[in-house]
């Protein structure tokens, strides 16, 4: 596998900044075959890192699940893990953004249009972007957020992060033109799996409860973090099957992902989940969660 050298120091800050198979460039000088296997079919991952004051933020957990979703494509990259980290780590220091988020994706390159993976080998594509972190306004935080319910549509292996959205994609836009900010999932038998872009809580009699790490959602990375801080703060964990009927009867129900953090819910199909208002719960966990990013503000706390 490929290496690059470390973050150069010095090296010009650029406020749309890609790398793109072995090069940093402007976003906008970017070009993909259009047989790219990615462009045709959908055949690759992509991962999502926050960086706080040009630090990445648990960088080794996003890296971890990046290797782990190529592996179950059956993608080999031609870069290395530690190749991959440097990028990362350039285009956060290159970045005049307070606040970066850096979007990776891998496909399994271009070749002639077939079905079958190419017979002979073909170079992955392989890109990292830098743009600001995306805001969303103070009273998602302050008074919680909408959700709509909608039946799960997607593949069997959600375990891994593919760039084929397209489900999530339709039931983000059904939960925007219904005036909410998400979309709950439920499969088949009413168990509330996760949301479009984040995974879902629900906090019942004192206890949270979450979908357990199975093929049905995303293993998140704010996920990982939420139950660590859960475990220090002494709160009762459940990483246990709910089903639609105790979302909505919850005294608490919250989001978490990479770009929301811990997002609270005021209400599910127009109704309100508990007071309506964020419970004690919610924001115990939203006040840790944002004690670990001034952390590593202050450099006390990047995973690297």
């Amino acid at each position: 596998m490929a290496r690059l050298p470390t973050p150069r120091a010095g090296a010009p800050l650029m406020a749309d900044l890609l790398w793109l198979d072995g090069a940093f460039l402007p976003a906008e000088s970017g070009r993909v075959s259009f047989e790219d296997r990615g462009f045709q079919f959908a055949d690759g991952i992509y991962e999502v890192v926050a960086c706080f004051d040009g630090e990445p933020f648990m960088i080794e957990e996003h890296l971890d699940r990046f290797d782990a979703s190529a592996a179950g494509l059956l993608i080999d990259p031609d870069y290395s893990r530690d190749a991959r980290r440097e990028v990362i780590l350039e285009l956060a220091h290159r970045s005049p953004a307070r606040d970066t988020m850096i979007y990776g994706q891998l496909t399994r390159g271009a070749a002639p249009r077939s079905h079958v993976f190419p017979a002979a080998h073909v170079h992955p594509t392989e890109l990292w972007h830098a743009r600001p972190l995306p805001t969303y306004p103070p009273e998602y935080h302050q008074k919680g957020v909408g959700l709509i319910s909608h039946p799960d549509e997607r593949w069997a292996n959600c375990h891994l992060k593919t760039i084929s959205l397209l489900p999530n994609i339709l039931a983000k836009e059904k939960a925007k033109r219904a005036g909410c900010f998400e979309a709950l999932f439920y499969n088949t038998e009413g168990i509330v799996t996760e949301c479009g872009a984040s995974n879902a809580w629900a906090v019942v009699d004192g206890e949270i409860r979450t979908h357990p790490l199975t093929h049905a959602i995303l293993g998140g990375i704010t996920r990982i973090l939420i139950l660590e801080l859960a475990r220090e703060l002494n709160l009762r964990v459940n990483e246990t099957a709910a089903t639609l009927d105790v979302f909505r009867c919850a005294e608490e129900v919250f989001l978490s992902s990479t770009t929301v953090g811990a997002l609270p819910v005021a209400g599910i199909d127009g109704r309100p989940v508990g007071s309506g208002t964020p419970g004690p719960i919610t924001r115990a966990l939203m006040a840790a969660l944002d004690e670990r990013i001034a952390s590593v503000r202050a450099g006390m706390g990047a995973r690297t």
